[in-house]
């Protein structure tokens, strides 16, 4: 079972057949409650009744979750895509029942009564520790609605089965986790029930329930508001703008810190976010203004302080990391955690995370912006001598970001650049053209002009006036990468020896890298230039993520060395010549150039090609396949390559991942001259044969 990509648009009648248990409708696919990755698809009922039953997760907070429902793919600022806004049209209903006393065979045949079609499927905490029955139902409509429709037919399905749908399924955008977890395979149930597309059941609307609402004379203050969705999220939002108050006072310590805790005592009171939201929230913000842990773990402390007062003067209890969790996993709503990449379950103390072996090996790698060097929130630096080429260096990787083109034979993800010129604001703007000129445009890469001091602080603490512009361009822009060219013309006045100047650049740029920018600064090396450290005090070069260290050699070819990488190892050779552009003339019809950094193949300067293990094992079986033949189909070779029976290539579990790696794998192949592809077939590289290798579409994994 896969995923197709399917365009915006409706699905034709054509497509169905006499029962909507077997018409594909389009279906969206996250891969978790975060919904940071979407995938779009066209299934039936059968086709998800197999896929509910057939997925696995090791934990409830990993599954995977899914909407019949289409999105634009335009993300929230955190990178969601499931939001109201992007909600374009309703394919089908899906809602969730959690009260616990009605059992799975009363909702089928309440649903067979009414003549709906549906997919009713059990959630991993259906009988578990004494919560009784719980269930989703899925149905499907023959032609699109609007998201303002979907309340009404939520309302009719409510109605079919008596009213005891949960408030949370009346709400547009929700998603809803699937399949089995880790030990409760067996417990999974899922059923089908044949009938009509849920919005031809206009004879059900008389008896229609729409979301249940309080009742008048309630208590103002529920005990609980953990169910009210959008309290939740405006909640979040409220926590977030506290976290970025405190964030903007680059001081140890501020009374602004109290006036914060309270607001999250109140939030925390209400069941609307948990300690731990507030402790991953404010450590962040504090930590990012360069507080010594000691500090930071004593502000955390104070912030737990008054919370435990607000709870005490009247709330509810503390929240028990060890006991129940205020949210049920499969409902919570979107949270960015700021700090935390492991999974959930991990155990919280504090401001502490304590991980077991297997919560290690289950976190998700770090987001990379040029795979295995620059991830997400990184700090970085490309240190050398004067004249060496840094800032040739910097703005060509930039703009491949920019872009999303591969550098320096790495994978590159498409984002926006900030390339702050401090240093040479007018050569900056002659490279910008060579680039341009060499590579097309890049509407992303955008030369930040005007910024001559990071350093000092206005009299609130709050930074410089650029910084303060900076920060805000960058909340509102979210570029990946931002680079600081230079560091000396930036910081003006900086003691660079000094561990309290150095502070002052860290907490600066990680403050940057509040909204998951990485930072690479441009900065000279040490005196003595063969370390290849940057100059100043060693508390920059602790605090660094990469270190680029660039000599020149003889020939002219500049050399990128990696003192320091904690995204892949040290021995990669980032080499490349510096070459001028013509970019236009002067007012004396003189030619103009800017220089341009002009990537050597390291690999092709060999007299032998390097190959990896995984190169060497692909082109073995082009050979293989070969054999005494001229070529061999594309198609064929993938599916050879692709096979889960094929380990040598790649080990990925999932067959469109291998295929994506075999892809990749025979790409590499073509660029280092071991084969040639044209016309659709594989053949061993030959001089003169005109080469190709254009990206695959996405395919369906059979």
């Amino acid at each position: 079972m896969g995923y197709v990509q399917t365009p915006n648009r409706k699905w034709d009648i054509s497509d169905r057949t006499a029962s909507p248990l077997d018409t594909p409708i389009p279906v969206t696919f996250f891969a978790d409650r975060r919904a940071l990755k979407m995938r779009e698809g066209r299934h039936s009922l059968r086709d998800l009744e197999s896929l509910v039953q057939t997925s696995g997760a090791k934990s409830k907070d990993r599954m995977r979750h899914i909407k019949l429902s289409r999105f634009s793919g335009e993300t929230t600022p955190k990178g969601s895509h499931r939001h109201n806004a992007g909600h374009v049209a309703v394919t089908g209903i899906e809602a969730d029942y959690d009260a616990g006393d009605m059992p799975l065979d009363k909702a089928v045949h309440a649903l067979a009564q009414a003549g709906v079609a549906a997919l009713v499927y059990t959630t991993p905490s259906h009988l578990q520790d004494g919560k009784g029955h719980r269930w989703r139902v899925l149905c499907p409509l023959s032609d699109e609605a609007s998201p303002a429709e979907r309340e009404r037919l939520v309302a009719r399905l409510n109605g079919a089965l008596g009213g005891v749908l949960s408030g949370e399924s009346f709400t547009a955008s929700q998603s809803y986790a699937f399949g089995t977890v880790q030990g409760l395979e067996d417990a999974m149930e899922a059923r089908l029930v044949d009938g009509r597309f849920l919005d031809a059941c206009d004879d059900l609307d008389p008896a229609a329930i729409g979301k249940p609402r309080p009742e008048r004379g309630d208590p103002v203050e529920p005990a609980d508001l953990s169910e009210d969705t959008w309290r939740v999220e405006k909640a979040a939002g409220m926590l977030e703008a506290a976290a970025e108050r405190l964030s903007e006072t680059l001081v140890e310590r501020n009374d602004a810190l109290c006036r914060e805790a309270f607001l999250a005592g109140g939030l925390l009171g209400n069941s609307l976010v948990t300690r731990d939201q507030v402790i991953d929230a404010f450590l962040p913000a504090m930590t990012a203004n360069g507080y010594l842990d000691d500090h930071a773990r004593g502000d955390v402390g104070e912030v737990e302080r008054v919370i435990d007062a607000q709870l005490e003067a009247g709330r509810r209890e503390p929240f028990d990391p060890g006991g129940e969790p205020v949210f049920d996993d499969l409902d919570e709503p979107e949270i960015d955690d700021l700090l935390d990449t492991s999974p959930e379950k991990a155990t919280k103390v504090g401001p502490l995370t304590l991980l077991s072996p297997e919560d290690c090996a289950a976190s998700n790698a770090r987001p990379y912006v040029v795979k295995g060097l620059i991830a997400e929130r990184d700090l970085g630096c490309i240190v050398g001598a004067p004249g060496v080429g840094k800032s040739v260096l910097a703005p060509a990787l930039a703009y491949a970001v920019a872009q999303g083109r591969d550098a320096h034979g790495r994978r590159v993800k498409a984002g926006a650049v900030f390339y702050v010129a401090a240093e040479d604001e007018h050569g900056m703007r002659g490279r910008v053209t060579a680039l341009k000129s060499e590579h097309g445009d890049a509407q992303d890469f955008t030369l930040v002009c005007g910024v001559t001091d990071l350093l000092s602080e206005d009299v609130a603490g709050k930074g410089s006036r650029h910084f303060q512009a900076l920060r805000r361009a960058v909340k509102e822009r979210r570029p990946s990468l931002i680079v600081i060219d230079t560091l000396a013309m930036s910081f003006p006045g900086l003691e660079e020896n000094s561990a309290e100047g150095m502070g002052r650049v860290v907490a600066v740029t990680r403050a940057l890298t509040q909204w998951g920018a990485a930072v690479l600064l441009v900065h000279h090396d040490s005196k003595d230039g063969h370390q290849g450290l940057p100059r100043g005090h060693s508390l920059l070069n602790g605090a660094l993520d990469l270190s680029i260290h660039l000599t020149k050699g003889q020939d002219g070819t500049v050399r990128g060395r990696l003192t320091k990488n904690r995204n892949g190892p040290c021995d990669v050779d980032l080499a490349f010549q510096i070459r001028g552009v013509p970019i236009g003339e002067d007012e004396d019809g003189d030619v103009v150039t800017a220089v341009l950094c002009e990537e050597v193949d390291a690999i092709a300067r060999s007299t032998e090609p390097r190959l990896a293990p995984g190169e060497a094992a692909a082109l073995n079986l082009a050979i293989e396949l070969i054999g005494d033949a001229d070529s061999i189909d594309r198609d064929d070779w993938l599916d050879a390559a692709a096979s889960p029976d094929e380990l040598r290539i790649t080990t990925a579990a999932n067959s469109e991942n291998r295929r994506r790696a075999a892809r990749r794998i025979l790409g590499q192949l073509v660029a280092k001259n071991q084969v040639a592809l044209s016309d659709g077939r594989i053949r061993l590289a030959e001089i003169g044969i005109d080469q190709e290798f254009d990206d695959l579409p996405h395919e369906v994994e059979q």
